[in-house]
């Protein structure tokens, strides 16, 4: 009985994960990542922002 209910466990949390990641991905790579609010590139005056003017140009 505990066998099942550690592997119900362990699938229920590898789900999670996997659902979680997919909507991080679908935010985008800024809005999905943790260090969004302290990481260089996420600032408005950096040529590889995820929301200025140059990176939308260069994609």
């Amino acid at each position: 009985m505990i066998n099942v209910i550690i592997i119900a466990l362990v699938f229920g949390y590898s789900g999670w994960m996997i659902y979680r990641h997919v909507q991080k991905g679908k935010q985008g790579a800024c809005a999905g990542c943790d260090k969004g609010k302290t990481c260089a590139a996420a600032s408005l005056d950096s040529p590889f922002s995820c929301g200025g003017e140059s990176a939308k140009g260069k994609h």
